[in-house]
């Protein structure tokens, strides 16, 4: 069977729930409970707490507050925990724009402290409802990006690993 990301995503139209969530990716407690402060980031880098709360305030009156969950499969494409996530999240964020024909305003923060499985949630302000084509098109985005990235990660090891083997052999041959 071929693994897969894992999209999780739900929805409101309320902005107190939107700015609950942010409060809660970057709050949320880590390994054993412990206090934590993560860093939120969107598409132009590192992002405040309060610019996020604005971005919530200056959304479009019928704006959808989506809560997306993206989880690279653990045992397939992030075996080595080195994907870049938020690569991932972007790749899968501009597909969703491009599936829409028009931004989407979003802000994520990274999990990679309280579960085996490394993850990113995301809110994103979407001009509609989402249908199961547009989750499935996320999905989909989201696993070739972590396929992509986990193939082009290891052919750089291995070719990192072929340098090390030559570097080896031609110094065991200046021995002799």
């Amino acid at each position: 069977m071929n693994e897969m990301a894992i999209i999780k995503a739900t929805y409101a139209k309320n902005s107190a729930i939107a700015k609950a969530s942010i409060r809660y990716i970057v709050h949320r407690p880590g390994k054993e409970h412990a206090r934590t402060n993560r860093t939120l980031w969107g598409i132009d880098g590192v992002m405040e707490r309060r610019q996020a709360y604005r971005m919530i305030d200056e959304a479009e009156k019928d704006s959808i507050f989506y809560r997306f969950v993206l989880s690279p499969d653990p045992k397939g494409e992030d075996s080595g925990r080195d994907l870049s996530l938020r690569e991932i999240t972007e790749k899968t964020l501009f597909m969703l724009e491009d599936r829409l024909h028009t931004q989407v305003q979003w802000v994520a923060a990274e999990h990679n402290d309280h579960a085996p499985h490394r993850h990113v949630h995301v809110v994103a302000i979407v001009p509609r409802r989402l249908q199961v084509k547009d989750l499935q098109s996320l999905r989909r985005a989201a696993t070739e990006a972590s396929l992509e990235q986990r193939r082009e990660r290891d052919q750089a090891q291995e070719a990192q690993q072929r340098r090390n083997e030559r570097e080896a052999e031609e110094g065991a041959q200046w021995e002799r």
